[in-house]
This record gives structure tokens, sequence and C-alpha cells, in this order.
């Protein structure tokens, strides 16, 4: 997390005064613990399973590009995706995204239907 302090002080972590607060987000959003610990699940153990990152044989860039279409889509479909966000990270352009804006989508993750309609 990014912070910037200058004579900042609270007996605690996380309380009111605190200028650490604990954020959980998720594609540049405030998700909440329990959305964000879903998220993370979601995508580490089904998503993205066998996805890894060889970044000592290519370039960042490069290695994002060994993501599926299945993979892609199926990020695509997380209520919280932010087309410019996952751009700026991975650095995958335009062409290969879908333009999912103001279509509605469900998602179902651990057994709980969600349902949103896409920014």
């Amino acid at each position: 997390m990014t912070e910037y302090n200058i004579f900042c002080y609270a007996e605690e972590y996380d309380n009111k005064d605190s200028f650490q607060q604990a954020r959980y987000r998720a594609f540049n959003k405030e998700v909440g613990k329990e959305r964000y610990n879903e998220l993370v699940s979601l995508i580490k153990n089904d998503i993205l399973k066998d996805f890894k990152l060889e970044l000592n044989k290519n370039s960042w860039e490069d290695e994002w590009k060994k993501i599926t279409d299945k993979q892609l889509k199926r990020l695509q479909e997380i209520p919280e995706f932010d087309k410019e966000v996952f751009e700026g990270i991975t650095g995958i352009k335009d062409e290969k995204l879908q333009d999912l804006t103001g279509k509605t989508i469900e998602v179902e993750i651990e057994g709980k239907k969600y349902k949103a309609k896409l920014k």
C-alpha cells in the first residue's frame, strides 16, 4: 500500500486516526475483506491456477501474453474488472480485451452468485 504521510501517529493500527488503514482492493476498487479473499481464491486457485510468470526468461509483458483467451475472458467476467487497470498492469492491449461496458454478467464464486452491470 502506498501512502504519503508526514508527522502522522496513531495508538492503534487501522483505527479512524490511523494513516495505514487496512484496505482491500481489486482493480483499484474498494471491495472489503470478504470479497477480496473470494477474489484472491478465484483468481489464484481457479482462473490463473496454471499461469506462472517466468520473469527470469522473459519480460513482464511477454509473460502476460501467455495468458489464454479463456483465462482472459474469465478475468473480464469478474464484476470489479477494470480494462484500463488490467492493461496498465499486464500490457495486454485493447484488441485482446473485450468491451463489456454496460453488460450485465453473472459470476459464481464458491457457490455464491453475483450479478453486476459493468461500467
